[in-house]
């Protein structure tokens, strides 16, 4: 593909908002468990990606639950 067309943008949209919410449903997982999934697949596609560590903890280590833990879990595996 030489360029991105408008329903090429529109479609990889469409089908990223769908997934998401997949993983918010199934997993119970919220914004930050989902963006930090979203950036651990940046880099398994690009592992040369500059990002920020920190934006791939989708918990507060400290407060972490059973709960949170177990869709963390999911989401990753």
């Amino acid at each position: 593909m030489q360029e991105w067309t408008y329903a090429f943008i529109t479609n990889a949209q469409q089908e990223l908002v769908g997934m998401v919410k997949d993983w918010k449903y199934d997993y119970g997982a919220d914004d930050k468990a989902c963006s930090a999934m979203l950036l651990w697949m940046v880099l398994k596609l690009n592992p040369e990606a500059d990002i920020d560590a920190t934006l791939l903890q989708p918990f507060d280590q400290s407060a972490s639950t059973k709960d949170s833990g177990q869709a963390h879990r999911s989401c990753l595996n």
